[in-house]
């Protein structure tokens, strides 16, 4: 029988996943005769979820060694039908060394997942970019599906040197034909006492109607190495609001439509 303590791990699982993989997980689990133990839980997520989900469910698992597969797919099932799509409008994403109380999720992971849901649109905003051909090749398939894609990025000449590789260099495998960039040109910068320029210094992803803001740049350390905090942001109106102010800026020409060249 599936506890009380079980139920509450499957419902904060389940708002960390997309509904499609919980709900094929949910069938292969029904449809299963073996016995629960760490390895039959990685071999039933090993090609549905990540390793950092897969981690989280493993851990809901641990809450109820005594139930049957059949018991927590029943209760899966139960746990979808009450969320519904209705996940939690914000969901703190920590990425780095584990404290075994809050569970980590990879930034790059969350990103991917976003991505390979994406219908229409796609904005990134960065400071660096660098080697992240995981990412470029989610972002191809995205393109292929004719998402509209916006990269808002830093420069290395815009930004006198602050940053040592255009960040737009990373994406040079990304049809430019389907991508909308932009930058900040240094005219529209103001200086500080060093007479140095601002930088673009944001950090955030819009994919559709999410958005994930953190301190995460789009590169391999921020990735896998590093001591990272976001926030995945499900709530339309803040989201629309967020995208507004891109748009804004876009339109009073403080963000300028990149050049080709800096593919």
């Amino acid at each position: 029988m599936v506890s009380p303590e079980h139920i509450v791990a499957l419902t904060e699982a389940r708002r960390q996943m997309p509904r499609h993989t919980w709900q094929q997980l949910a069938a292969r689990l029904a449809a299963s005769i073996d016995n629960i133990d760490s390895t039959s839980i990685r071999q039933f997520t090993a090609d549905l979820l990540n390793r950092d989900a897969a981690w989280i469910l493993s851990e809901s698992f641990k809450k109820n060694g005594k139930a049957s597969w059949t018991e927590i797919a029943a209760a899966m099932v139960a746990v979808d039908y009450l969320l519904g799509d209705n996940s939690s409008l914000m969901e703190i994403i920590w990425t780095g060394p584990a404290n075994g109380r809050f569970p980590v999720r990879r930034t790059d992971q969350v990103l991917y997942d976003m991505i390979a849901d994406a219908k229409y649109r796609i904005v990134l905003v960065t400071f660096a970019a660098h080697r992240v051909r995981h990412l470029c090749d989610h972002l191809i398939e995205a393109v292929d599906r004719s998402v509209e894609l916006t990269l808002i990025v830093e420069s290395e000449d815009e930004s006198e040197g602050q940053l040592t590789r255009d960040a737009i260099a990373a994406f040079r495998n990304v049809p430019t034909a389907k991508t909308h960039l932009y930058y900040w040109p240094l005219a529209k910068r103001e200086r500080n006492q060093a007479g140095r320029p601002g930088k673009l210094h944001m950090k955030c992803a819009i994919v559709d109607n999410v958005a994930l803001i953190g301190s995460a740049n789009l590169t391999d350390d921020a990735f896998n190495r590093n001591m990272e905090l976001g926030m995945l942001v499900r709530e339309h109106a803040t989201v629309e609001t967020i995208s507004e102010h891109f748009r804004e800026l876009i339109r009073a020409k403080v963000l300028v439509p990149g050049r080709s060249a800096r593919m």
